[in-house]
């Protein structure tokens, strides 16, 4: 572990939704024995594995509560908005992409609180933790999409509020792993 203020370590945040990520650069930089992490020296990975074991659920489930709130919205919408007559949520095609989102929804949900469980419970839980990542990551971008089906031109529109739950999705998508590594970290952890 390095001191951001050591000699040859810069960083810069990167533009776009989430302002927390950054770019660090490493350039001649000496790393002192005492801040390898780790016990000792060729033991960080397992430190780092253990540490995302817990780090990646909360990730999950702050994804989770944004697909809830993008179930709400649209909900709510197909409910006020009316075209020919009638709120548009009588439609067929509307609720099948409200019932596309609630799938996507409850996947991410349920993974996530299983991993969960799990991690409290003291169950081994790394095959769950990839897995509730690698669902959550890919239902969130598609309950976005289904979303913005339901509120066609109105979600597009910045003050609506849709679309930063959309950029989050497709930022939060490869963050700390896309579904395709935790897909094969999950089989590691099962040992297929």
């Amino acid at each position: 572990m390095i001191d951001k203020r050591a000699g040859g370590v810069s960083a810069r945040l990167l533009a776009g939704f989430v302002g927390w990520q950054a770019e660090v650069t490493f350039d001649n930089v000496e790393i002192p024995a005492d801040a390898l992490l780790g016990a000792r020296e060729g033991k960080a990975w397992a430190a780092l594995t253990r540490a995302m074991e817990r780090a990646l659920p909360i990730l999950c489930a702050y994804q989770v509560g944004s697909c809830q709130a993008i179930f709400e919205m649209s909900v709510e919408y197909s409910q006020t908005r009316v075209q020919f007559g009638v709120p548009i949520g009588r439609f067929q095609r509307v609720q099948d992409h409200i019932i596309r989102l609630v799938n996507h929804l409850d996947a991410a949900r349920w993974t996530t609180w299983e991993a969960i469980w799990k991690l409290d419970s003291g169950r081994p839980a790394a095959a769950s933790v990839h897995l509730a990542k690698a669902v959550t990551a890919e239902a969130h971008i598609e309950a976005c999409n289904a979303a913005h089906e339901v509120h066609a031109g109105i979600g597009s529109s910045l003050e609506y509020g849709l679309v930063p739950h959309t950029q989050l999705s497709r930022t939060l998508f490869n963050y700390l792993g896309d579904p395709k590594w935790h897909k094969r970290q999950m089989a590691t952890a099962l040992n297929w």
